[in-house]
């Protein structure tokens, strides 16, 4: 359990790493994104800039919360 933990924290430093990276490599200035969380296996939608950003997120939120359902019996 001890391991999982740390390969979890690794894995999102470099996340971090990634993304901190890429916004200096970066050329084109038109970002779209979208944002949301779960609270339990309900997921609540946060900001998004467009609509194709959301609908992403929405279905992803919806995959998500069968695989939380269907490995919570």
């Amino acid at each position: 359990m001890e391991n999982l933990l740390k390969i979890g924290l690794l894995l999102i430093l470099i996340g971090f790493i990634i993304v901190f990276a890429s916004s200096f490599t970066s050329k084109s200035p038109n970002v779209k994104a979208a944002g949301g969380i779960f609270i339990g296996p309900f997921p609540i939608f946060g900001a998004f800039t467009n609509k194709k950003s959301f609908y992403l997120i929405l279905i992803l939120a919806i995959i998500l919360f069968f695989i939380f359902s269907f490995f919570n019996r």
